[in-house]
């Protein structure tokens, strides 16, 4: 008898409307927290070209963890997911950590402390060059730093919202030349334009000083100097104090491919994520956090249910003594 009692009540039950509000309540926690997931912990990225291959190929799908424990943790040689600063997403490879010292051959070799890296057909280096990739609070001061650290603190510079403006002199060792003669050299069939010649990258000036040294008499090196200032006060800006941890990040694919050589540093907050091989991993580690902050929540209140409930049974001996006299 009890059995079918049961049974009615349970028909009962899933018949209710209180029912159907408890459906609707555990699909709307199951739609949030997928939505979290998909927010705040793993995006799925597509990639779509070759600058990752053969690591990773065209429209591959990569999951990509959000987390602050997936992006704390970046180690080299991780495919990570990052911003450049006009917001465009791109995916590639870790191969300078902060504090690290890349050196960086005219043949495309890459040598790091954790290891070398190659690129195929590559002829971005057209010199030897090395850099030091700078971590939180260094300060770098321009005079110290070759060219190639001097364009990317410049990229720092502009991402950090700092207004400066750039005065370009031409030397040939101690001796400076009139800067218009930069305007008699050219970049592949181009004639150069000294209105460009502030931002040039270390590259070209290269190849602009070259062309000056063997047509400009003397032995000396013909160098082009550059000096910033404050758009503000106009004082000289000698220094910048490096406001996160830098990365040094590459395409797989050498050639014609956006990355650090190009761009410079990626600052901390310019990475979005890191790239998971098992996302399941990372949703079970959610899913534990998750029942381990609903277990807390449910011992809390069954505490504060019993501490509720203890003034009335400390009260019920009393209500019994007054009663017997």
């Amino acid at each position: 008898m009890s059995s079918l009692k049961f049974k009615v009540k349970r028909l009962q039950w899933k018949n209710s409307k209180a029912c159907l509000a408890v459906l609707v309540v555990i699909l709307a926690i199951v739609f949030i927290f997928a939505m979290a997931l998909r927010i705040r912990v793993l995006e799925p990225l597509q990639i779509t070209d070759s600058s990752m291959y053969p690591r990773h190929k065209e429209k591959e799908i990569l999951w990509m963890c959000k987390l602050p424990q997936c992006t704390d943790k970046i180690a080299y040689n991780e495919t990570v997911w990052a911003t450049l600063r006009n917001g465009e997403s791109i995916i590639r490879k870790v191969i300078g950590l902060p504090g690290d010292k890349i050196d960086f051959s005219d043949r495309g070799r890459v040598k790091t402390p954790h290891g070398n890296f190659k690129w195929k057909d590559e002829t971005a280096f057209i010199q030897r060059r090395h850099l030091h990739v700078p971590r939180k609070g260094d300060t770098l001061r321009f005079a110290q730093l070759n060219d190639i650290e001097e364009d990317y603190m410049i990229n720092l510079l502009i991402e950090s919202g700092r207004k400066f403006y750039v005065k370009t002199t031409l030397w040939q060792g101690d001796r400076e030349i009139g800067i218009e003669r930069l305007g008699s050299t050219k970049l592949g069939n181009r004639q150069v334009s000294l209105q460009e010649i502030d931002f040039l990258p270390w590259q070209d000036r290269y190849l602009l000083e070259e062309q000056i040294f063997h047509t400009e008499p003397g032995d000396s090196p013909i160098q082009i100097r550059r000096e910033f200032y404050d758009e503000i006060d106009s004082s000289k800006i000698t220094e910048i104090v490096v406001p996160e941890d830098c990365y040094f990040l590459a395409c797989t694919k050498g050639a014609f491919c956006l990355d650090s050589r190009e761009v410079g540093y990626f600052t901390k907050s310019h990475i979005r994520g890191r790239y998971v091989k098992e996302p399941r991993i990372v949703i079970n580690t959610v899913r534990g956090f998750v029942r381990k902050a609903l277990a807390a929540v449910m011992i809390s209140k069954k505490k504060a249910k019993k501490e509720a409930a203890q003034p009335e049974s400390d009260a019920q001996p009393q209500n019994t003594d007054s009663t017997k006299n």
